[in-house]
């Protein structure tokens, strides 16, 4: 198993790494699948680890992100619920660092998270009813619509906050978690080119940055894994 995963397991992950990037560069052929993949290959070796709370946490969460791939990648469609499937992601990673914390709840990060989603909810909500008054629509069908739409806008903001508060409270781990944090900012700059992306920004080149970012984000999370606890042969990034 410690072969596997440090040795065979990267080996793998960079040839189907090597391989959608050219394909994405060269335009041979699609790469989806092969993207798909390499999502898989990293939630099944962190299913492989899942041995201790920490291992189980990591894997939870590399499932529901091959589900939210599947939708977002492979299907193309149903963007809220792959969203939220992200949504819920960072929020096992947010356990795991209460598990790393020794179970020290961090107050100021939860109280960031609360007021970020209630603000931006709120403030989104407040602009595109303005926008639909101002269009003179009827009160009430305004009033549905600006309650609907602003969910879109409101659920992607809410997610990627809670990846970057994820993001620097690893950090504040230290170098014990490195590698946990470091698959945390590479998935913050995944997420800053999918919105680039998405905006209609540098569109041919965001869409292959993002993925630049993805897979060596999902690798080094799988590595950060403790699949053993207290196994000196393991090692952890």
């Amino acid at each position: 198993m410690t072969f596997y995963r440090q040795k065979a397991f990267p080996l793998i992950a960079a040839c189907l790494y090597l391989a959608f990037l050219t394909l994405d560069l060269t335009g041979l052929g699609d790469s989806t699948w092969v993207k798909y993949a390499a999502v898989c290959l990293c939630c099944l070796t962190a299913l492989l680890g899942a041995r201790t709370a920490d291992g189980k946490l990591v894997a939870l969460a590399l499932c529901f992100t091959v589900g939210a791939d599947w939708l977002l990648l492979v299907r193309n469609d149903h963007y809220a619920v792959g969203i939220g499937l992200f949504l819920v992601v960072q929020l096992l990673y947010s356990c795991r660092l209460w598990l790393l914390r020794e179970k020290h709840i961090c107050s100021h990060g939860l109280i960031l998270r609360i007021l970020c989603g209630l603000f931006s909810g709120l403030l989104l909500l407040g602009l595109f009813f303005l926008f639909l008054w101002w269009r003179e629509g009827p009160p009430m069908a305004t009033l549905g619509q600006a309650l609907r739409s602003p969910f879109s806008a409101w659920l992607p903001l809410f997610c990627f906050a809670n990846l970057a508060f994820n993001t620097g409270e690893a950090f504040a781990l230290g170098k014990t978690r490195r590698g946990f944090a470091l698959g945390l900012l590479l998935f913050v700059l995944c997420d800053l080119c999918v919105g680039a992306y998405n905006q209609g920004f540098f569109t041919s080149f965001t869409w292959w940055a993002s993925w630049l970012f993805y897979l060596p984000s999902q690798v080094l999370i799988v590595l950060s894994q403790e699949p053993e606890k207290g196994d000196p042969d393991e090692k952890r990034f």
